[in-house]
């Protein structure tokens, strides 16, 4: 079948979207891309954003396909729901040519949900220049831009709170006051967001303020904790993570898993292990697939050698 029918097939929401038949939307070329155009804005809301999920868990399991062509063209789509997944479709691409369209989403989307979405997305680029392997002028055309939306008193807090997290991978001094202003907020997302901030800053500096909050009333407070320490990856944290293993929610306790996966070392491999007894699943399973994790990072050649 070729596109344009299987386009016209699927358009009403009718007929199922099946994975075979989307693969013919993986590489498209340019004649391709505009029957795609034509056909794509004829598409009801609801069936656009099916198929960019769709598309979405599909470039997820298999990354040889590639659906950045119909992401691209669906950031500039007039549903906003629409942008919002366009720009998750390409969280995984490092083009820099995706620098200009994320900042223009982030500075003028109508959207909050959509600026938050581009501010997020633009932290692959951040760690990219921080890396060295982006250009000095996008880096800063990207961190100018950050800082705009950062202090402008007018942007939502959810907004602001994603900047944050996206820009703490940035080692400059004014973003670490910036971090202590969000901690130190009225808003607990903002607080939230801080606490993620701190881990991904890579500053040690951080742990004990992170290590502090793991005892907060706040459950969300404990996993944003969990994840910062497994961001920053001091054995320090490890007996904290290990009491958070009987925490009464069930995310925070994934989220330590997770953390001591990340982290290593004898007391955090024992504690894992010790959780695959606890006849737990969703518990043993996240300790599984940690000591794989630790097991990789440990020896790299162990799974090639068992193959």
């Amino acid at each position: 079948m070729t596109l344009e029918k299987y386009l016209e097939k699927i358009e009403n929401g009718e007929q199922p979207v099946k994975h075979t038949g989307l693969v013919q939307l993986s590489g498209l070329s340019q004649q391709e891309l505009f029957l795609f155009n034509q056909a794509w804005a004829k598409f009801p809301l609801e069936r656009k954003t099916h198929v960019l999920s769709k598309l979405i868990e599909m470039a997820e399991e298999n990354p040889e396909l590639d659906f950045n062509a119909v992401f691209w063209t669906s950031l500039k789509d007039g549903s906003e729901e629409v942008r919002e997944k366009a720009v998750e479709g390409l969280w995984e691409c490092d083009d820099r040519a995706l620098i200009i369209p994320l900042i223009s989403l982030l500075r003028r989307d109508p959207s909050e949900k959509v600026r938050a979405a581009a501010a997020l997305a633009l932290g692959k680029f951040t760690t990219l220049a921080e890396e060295k392997k982006l250009l000095s002028r996008d880096g800063n055309r990207i961190i100018q831009a950050l800082f705009e939306v950062l202090r402008n008193p007018a942007e939502s807090t959810e907004v602001r709170r994603r900047v944050i997290e996206t820009i703490s991978g940035v080692h400059l001094p004014e973003i670490k006051a910036e971090i202590e202003q969000a901690y130190l907020s009225q808003e607990p997302g903002m607080k939230y967001s801080a606490i993620y901030a701190m881990g991904r800053s890579s500053d040690i500096s951080w742990l004990p303020r992170i290590l502090e909050e793991m005892d907060s009333h706040d459950s969300a407070m404990r996993y944003a904790s969990a994840v910062a320490c497994g961001m920053l990856g001091d054995e320090a944290a490890v007996p904290y993570l290990i009491n958070l293993l009987e925490d009464d929610d069930t995310k925070v306790q994934l989220a330590a898993v997770e953390a001591l996966g990340q982290i290593g070392g004898p007391l955090a491999k024992r504690a894992l292990q010790r959780c695959l007894k606890l006849g737990e699943q969703a518990l043993e399973e996240a300790a599984q697939e940690a000591l794989a994790a630790l097991t990789l990072n440990e020896d790299p050649l162990s799974f090639r050698a068992e193959s």
